[in-house]
């Protein structure tokens, strides 16, 4: 069930003069029984009862799926990005706070890839397990002052004896207490730079947890760093670079985000079609109602169109070329796709879809999230136009 049989259609397409072809939907269909055993069972527990899903992402590490799309001499399994993008959707079908991480964790090893030296990819990629997802990452850029207002961060590192020493405070982070490392974002005298700090370094702080609607399996939390110090050796690059590196690594976590979202409406339209099966109202299944079906069709129109989406941003990517449009568009149309399939799923449940029994309301308030972390739907539609015009 959880590997829909439309993603099966798009990776035998795409792949199918290559000799992986018959290998990725194998590896997919694993993923898929895996993850309807091992994580859908306890999805709903891990939401009601906030708890963070770390046996399930040991589990899921055991399974090579953080690993997926980096290269072998980084501990990767070097497979396709479109091939990784489809596990995160069915691993999001079952579970996505367990996806959520999955995705933050290969936005952290694609930035330490793309931007760190020989040095730092063995020391936190292969060696330190942030590839295969044996060591937890976080991602730390918002800040009280600002949030898609990168340029306006506030946080400071200054240069000193050998290493830096970062003050600041970062908020919105998606579970930094339960993580190994955190790549951070400061200011440093040539502008903003990046920094991969360990969970145990001096003066870095979770200061507080902040409640919050829905993936309650993860503690948002604030950062405060008071003279923290971090080695040299872990700068991201030079400094200044910071910019360009958030650019690549949000890009990158817009197409795993859109692959969520994707997920999570295919759950929703999962439970709708069973119930409006099951449900009988004036002497007929509900299904066979109009209204009911316009509500099914266009979730499964709008999950259709998402997928293919996300499929081609992360086709882009793995081609090496420009895929900031695609990603901003994968994100922007999958996540308010997944926002009102789940409220037409709510729906659909009618009064049981506002219980916690049906376990609905679930993929509402997690899809909720997505329409704000990685770009806002508003300023990725700026970004879009941007792009465009461009040309």
């Amino acid at each position: 069930m959880l590997y829909a049989k439309e993603t099966r259609e798009i990776i035998e397409g795409f792949y199918r003069a290559s000799p992986g072809a018959g290998e990725y939907n194998l590896v997919l269909e694993t993923i898929a029984a895996f993850a309807e055993k091992e994580l859908l069972p306890g999805a709903k527990a891990i939401d009601s009862g906030g708890v963070f899903p770390a046996e399930n992402l040991k589990k899921v590490s055991d399974a090579g799926v953080m690993a997926m799309p980096f290269p072998a001499d980084l501990g990767g399994l070097a497979l396709p990005f479109p091939v990784y993008a489809a596990a995160v959707e069915i691993l999001s079908c079952a579970c996505a706070n367990t996806a959520l991480q999955v995705s933050i964790q290969g936005m952290v090893c694609e930035g330490i890839r793309a931007f760190g030296d020989v040095d730092q990819k063995r020391r936190f990629l292969k060696d330190g397990g942030i590839t295969t997802g044996k060591a937890l990452a976080s991602f730390a850029l918002t800040e009280p002052c600002c949030g898609s207002d990168v340029k306006s961060i506030e946080t400071r590192a200054l240069f000193k004896d050998g290493g830096y020493v970062i003050d600041g405070v970062k908020t919105l982070i998606t579970s930094p207490g339960l993580t190994d490392y955190t790549m951070l974002f400061a200011k440093t005298d040539k502008g903003i730079s990046t920094f991969i700090v360990p969970a145990k370094a001096p003066g870095f702080e979770v200061s507080r947890a902040i409640p919050k609607l829905g993936f309650k399996g993860h503690v948002l939390s604030e950062v405060r760093l008071a003279g923290c110090r971090v080695p040299e050796e872990n700068l991201i690059g030079e400094e200044g670079e910071g910019f360009e590196h958030i650019k690549h690594v949000l890009n990158y976590g817009r197409v795993t985000i859109a692959a969520i979202a994707v997920g999570i409406a295919e759950a929703a339209l999962a439970k709708s079609l069973f119930y409006s099966k099951e449900r009988k109202a004036f002497g007929k299944a509900i299904s066979e109602f109009e209204l009911t079906q316009e509500k099914l069709s266009d979730m499964a129109t709008g999950i259709n169109a998402s997928r293919l989406l996300v499929f081609h941003a992360a086709s882009l990517k793995e081609a090496g070329k420009d895929f900031a449009l695609a990603a901003s568009q994968a994100k922007l149309f999958s996540t308010e796709t997944a926002l009102k399939a789940a409220d037409a799923a709510i729906q659909i449940h009618g009064g049981y879809g506002y219980t916690d029994e049906y376990d609905v309301h679930r993929h509402w308030r997690d899809a909720r999230l997505l329409t704000i972390g990685e770009g806002t739907s508003e300023v990725l539609r700026l970004l879009i136009a941007r792009l465009v015009l461009k040309g």
